[in-house]
């Protein structure tokens, strides 16, 4: 009994750090954007969703972007 509390206690400390337990990654390639007019695509490398705001940061190309995610959807290709 002891060692299932531990093991709760630890996994709630863990998620108040940000870490997910549970791997929930989504997998998407392409993303288009619209940013003050301009639409763009972007191939996506990599993203990082913030639960704190509304940003996402795209990694495509060697270059980051740091997007609001009211003006960008992703698109799983293929």
């Amino acid at each position: 009994m002891k060692k299932i509390l531990l093991i709760g206690g630890l996994l709630l400390l863990l998620t108040g750090c940000n870490y997910e337990p549970i791997d929930l990654t989504y997998s998407y390639n392409k993303a288009v954007c619209n940013y003050d007019g301009d639409k763009f695509e972007l191939h996506i490398d990599g993203w990082k969703d913030y639960t704190d705001g509304e940003q996402i940061q795209v990694k495509s190309g060697g270059k980051v972007y740091l997007i609001s995610a009211n003006k960008c959807y992703f698109i799983k290709e293929g």
